[in-house]
């Protein structure tokens, strides 16, 4: 028997509209707007890209150095790059290198810029260039420059970028061309670092040792050019970086636009950027996705920035409309703008506009949006979601189906039994509409029961039409086996004050 068939069963359905429940902070896919074409010919902010344009300018500065070349980045995995430092190496430049120590190297998070195979790469090419290279290390170098000649021939390029092949082509990388006097100022911080901030050198193939400060290279004054945050007491005057970031924020008239890989809630920058933002600046984020940025992230957008999120970003700079910018190797963060060694370059003018139309263009090309405090019916598909610490990747549908099986009626004449709901959990069924679905049937007759006679005063006992019956538990009931018994059955209930209505034998389930 199907269940049309079956008259004790019936279907219930409820839906429960759910478009109104108040969600955390959610990333959604970002459709972009109407595609925005690069930058031109780039004459003084380059990017990285599938083309290597940045990889390029690299490799061409390196090619062209004379007697010395300068390289500062965290690691270094770039087959191209390192045969350019090889060659000139071979022409009689002396390269120096400085980079992030290897114990860091070693324990640095994910986010898929430290992977083992990077940084597998890393000590190959360590290996393939020592000797013929000088290496130096410390835990706080994350300045990232390629310098050549600063002596006779200044050509230089300041990195957000490390040299590695994913961060020179796949992530959102800038570097700034620099002037003469920049490449110099930058060479003097470059040359205290190397031997009076070094940690480390580089003997052989495998090993580092540990070096101890010169002495004899005097701390070089503050610039004014490029900005610095070395980590030490005696460079504490050079640390400028925030303070440049504060002025550039200050400096905005209607819109800023700032991007960075890290970001830190209770940061002076952080907080004088939410200021402006309440204020009713117009606010642009950039910013990689992940978990370790979103209170800081969460907090712009619901102070009314605009926040957009890339799976690689790792560029670190802001821009404002007065034509004033800032591209830095720190994030936004205490490790970065307060303390390590990190490097960066005020922009203005034409330079500044470059930077800007880069953004820009970056912005229209984000994977994701932030909302702050999202209805559900304003999130549709594939989602990432922000609560208790975890970004937690999810979908939500338009209409979810939730079966609650099957209900036992009290009584066979009322088949309207209402279950009892889940509680509302809208993220744990994300869906605008849950349909809940149910059946009902009705009861039958326990086994064992005893059927009651109908006794009256001067009159043989005879059964009741239906039949009543006294349950093993007590309770009295009247039984039937079809539908057009139910009138006679509330008849005989009231009759034999019974309490329900029950069927001689329990409808099969489907």
């Amino acid at each position: 028997m199907t269940q049309e068939e079956n008259p004790w069963v019936r279907e219930h359905s409820r839906t429960v509209d759910q478009r109104d429940f108040a969600m955390p902070p959610t990333w959604i896919a970002h459709a972009g707007a109407p595609p925005v074409a690069e930058p031109g010919s780039a004459r003084h902010i380059f990017a990285s890209g599938a083309d290597r344009q940045l990889a390029d300018r690299v490799v061409e500065l390196l090619g062209q150095a004379e007697r010395k070349a300068v390289v500062c980045s965290f690691l270094l995995a770039d087959a191209q790059v390192v045969d350019a430092m090889l060659a000139a190496a071979g022409r009689g430049v002396h390269v120096y290198v400085l980079l992030a120590s290897e114990s860091r190297l070693e324990s640095e998070p994910g986010d898929g810029e430290f992977e083992q195979r990077v940084y597998q790469e890393h000590k190959a090419m360590l290996t393939r260039t020592a000797g013929r290279i000088l290496y130096r290390s410390a835990p706080h170098f994350h300045a990232k420059c390629v310098l050549v000649d600063p002596e006779h021939a200044p050509a230089g390029l300041l990195l957000t970028a490390n040299l590695t092949s994913e961060a020179l082509k796949r992530n959102e990388e800038l570097a700034v061309g620099l002037s003469a006097d920049e490449v110099r100022e930058a060479s003097e911080l470059m040359r205290w670092a190397m031997w009076e901030s070094a940690q480390h050198e580089l003997m052989d193939a495998r090993s580092f040792r540990a070096v101890k400060p010169l002495g004899c290279v005097m701390q070089p004054p503050p610039g004014k050019h490029i900005l610095a945050t070395p980590s030490h007491q005696q460079l504490a005057e050079h640390q400028q970086l925030a303070e440049e970031a504060l002025e550039v924020i200050d400096s905005a008239r209607q819109k800023l636009a700032v991007a960075s890989f890290g970001w830190e809630h209770d940061h002076p920058v952080m907080e004088y950027l939410l200021e402006r933002t309440r204020d009713g600046l117009d606010v642009t984020v950039l910013a990689r996705v992940r978990p370790k940025s979103m209170p800081a992230l969460a907090a712009l957008a619901a102070a009314g920035a605009r926040v957009f999120g890339f799976r690689w970003l790792h560029a670190k700079a802001l821009v404002a409309d007065s034509d004033r910018g800032l591209v830095m190797s720190a994030n936004l963060e205490r490790h970065g703008l307060d303390e390590g060694f990190e490097l960066g370059v005020p922009l203005v003018g034409e330079r500044a506009k470059e930077l800007r139309a880069w953004l820009a263009c970056w912005t229209h090309r984000a994977g994701w949006r932030l909302l702050p405090t999202p209805k559900l019916g304003e999130l549709s598909g594939e989602v990432r979601v922000w609560e208790d610490g975890t970004l937690a990747k999810t979908v939500i549908e338009g209409r979810l189906i939730h079966h609650l099986g099957v209900l036992e009626a009290e009584s066979a004449d009322d088949l309207a039994a209402t279950p009892r709901f889940p509680r509302a959990d809208c993220r744990a069924r994300p869906a605008h509409e849950i349909d809940y679905r149910w059946r009902v049937q009705a009861p039958k007759l326990a086994r064992k029961a005893k059927q009651v006679m109908k006794r009256q005063k001067g009159v043989k006992a005879a059964p009741y039409d239906p039949p009543v019956y006294d349950e093993r538990g007590g309770r009295r009931v009247v039984a039937v086996a079809s539908p057009e018994q139910l009138p006679d059955a509330r008849r005989v209930a009231k009759e034999a004050d019974a309490a329900a209505i029950v069927v001689t034998e329990r409808p099969k389930r489907e």
